[in-house]
C-alpha cells in the first residue's frame, strides 16, 4: 500500500507513483485525504514494478488535485513496447486527459449510486452521511443521479483474495509465468532462491500470501480459472451499467483510517484494515478505471474529537478515463472540501447535541 499517499498529503511530494493490486493507490488516497486514480487496467505499463497476479496488476497517480493526477496520468500512460497488458492501451504520449479538463461539468450526466457499496453495517455511519452530502452536491450541480445493484459486487472480495493468493505466491517464489514483458526486477532477483532462514523475514501477509497459495493451488485445482471467469461476469455486469451511466460511485473504503492494529498477534495488527478494500478490490479483478477524491470528514472509530478525510470513489467504463476525471474535477471545483466538510460534521453534531439537550429536558 503506497505510503506516497501520506507523502503527497503532508505536502512532502507534489505526485507520486502507486501500485494498486486492490485498492493500494485509492485506500491510502481515501484515509490520507488526496486523489488517488487506478487507471483502466494496462493503460499504464507495469514493466519494472514487482507483480503480484498480473490480471490485478495496476499502476497510477496519487496528487493533491485532480489536474495534477491528470498532468502524470498524461506522462506515464501509453504502451511501452515491454509490458504486454498494455497492448491495448494508446501508444504513449497520445493523451490529453488533464487539457480535457478545461470547462468540465456534470451537468446532464448520468451517475449511478452502488446500493452494494453503501447499504450495509461495516460502513461508518459518519461515512455514509458524507456520501449522502456528496450525492445531493452532485444533484445540484445538474447530474441525473440514481440508485443502481450489482449484486455480484459482493462476490469481488472472495474473488480477488484468491486470486491474489494463487498467482501472487507464484510471483513471490519466482514462478510467474504466461506474459511477454520484464521478469526478474531487481528486487524480485536478490530474493531468490528462497531458504527457511529468508521466509521467516518476511512480513506477515506475505507470508499469508505464499502459504495460501500453495495450499489453494495443492489441494482446489481449477479454483484460479473458475475466479478469472466469474470476474468476468462481473465486468460485464458492470459494462452494461455503463451502457446506462457515465460513472457510478460509492465509498472508497467503508471507515475513516483506523490506529494501527496491535503487535501482540499477527491476527490483532491485521485486524482493524478487515473490510477496507471491500469496495476497491473488485475493480482491480474487472480492471475498470476508479479514483477516490476526497469529499469531507468523519469521526474517527475510537476518538470522536478526532476528524478524518473521507473518500468517494468514482468509477468508469473500461477506457473511460475521462469521464472519471470529468466528474472528479466538477465536484472537486464545486466546494472547499477541508473547510465545508469539516463545518457540516460540526453542524450535524450540534443538531444532534441539541436533540440530545431536548430529549433530556423531556424526560425531567
Amino acid at each position: 500500500t503506497s505510503g506516497g499517499a501520506a507523502l503527497v498529503t503532508g505536502g512532502l511530494a507534489d505526485i507520486a507513483i502507486g501500485t494498486d493490486q486492490g485498492g493500494s493507490i485509492r485506500v491510502p488516497a481515501s484515509l490520507c485525504g488526496c486523489v488517488g486514480f487506478k487507471p483502466t487496467h494496462g493503460l499504464v505499463p507495469y514493466t519494472g514494478i514487482t507483480s503480484g497476479d498480473q490480471i490485478d496488476d495496476h499502476a497510477g497517480p496519487l496528487a493533491r488535485t485532480v489536474d495534477e493526477a491528470a498532468a502524470c496520468l498524461d506522462v506515464i500512460a501509453g504502451y511501452d513496447g515491454i509490458d504486454d497488458r498494455s497492448l491495448g492501451a494508446p501508444s504513449a504520449g497520445s493523451f490529453d486527459f488533464l487539457g480535457s479538463l478545461a470547462g468540465v461539468s456534470v451537468k446532464n450526466l448520468r451517475i449511478g449510486v452502488l446500493k452494494e457499496g453503501y447499504d450495509n453495517d461495516l460502513v461508518q455511519p459518519g461515512v455514509k452521511q458524507t456520501f449522502f452530502d456528496t450525492i445531493n452536491r452532485l444533484k445540484s450541480l445538474g447530474a441525473t443521479v440514481e440508485e443502481v445493484s450489482i449484486p455480484l459486487h459482493k462476490e469481488g472480495p472472495s474473488i480477488w483474495t484468491i486470486q491474489q493468493r494463487i498467482s501472487g505466491s507464484a510471483g513471490i517464489l519466482g514462478q510467474a509465468n504466461g506474459r511477454r514483458g520484464l521478469y526478474l526486477t531487481e528486487f524480485e532477483q536478490a530474493r531468490l532462491p528462497w531458504t527457511s532462514s529468508e521466509f521467516e523475514k518476511l512480513f506477515p501477509s506475505t507470508k499469508n500470501t505464499v502459504i495460501n497459495g500453495i495450499y489453494l493451488s495443492r489441494n482446489f485445482p481449477g479454483l484460479y480459472a473458475k475466479t478469472v471467469n466469474i470476474g468476468r461476469q462481473i465486468r460485464d455486469a458492470y459494462e452494461a451499467k455503463f451502457k446506462e451511466y457515465d460513472v457510478i460511485i460509492m465509498p472508497t473504503t467503508p471507515f475513516v483510517a483506523p490506529r494501527h492494529g496491535s503487535r501482540e498477534s499477527v491476527l490483532k495488527s491485521f485486524e482493524p484494515s478487515i473490510g477496507m478494500t471491500n469496495n476497491t478490490a473488485i475493480f482491480n479483478v474487472t480492471g475498470n478505471p476508479a479514483l477516490s477524491l476526497p469529499v469531507g470528514w468523519s469521526k474517527a472509530v475510537d476518538d470522536e474529537s478526532v476528524l478524518l478525510p473521507v473518500g468517494l470513489q468514482i468509477v468508469g467504463g473500461l477506457w473511460q478515463e475521462k469521464k472519471v476525471l470529468n466528474v472528479a474535477k466538477a465536484l472537486e471545483s464545486s466546494f472547499d472540501w477541508e473547510q465545508e466538510g469539516k463545518s457540516t460534521v460540526e453542524e450535524t453534531e450540534d443538531v444532534l447535541n441539541e436533540v440530545r439537550r431536548v430529549r433530556e429536558s423531556s424526560h425531567l
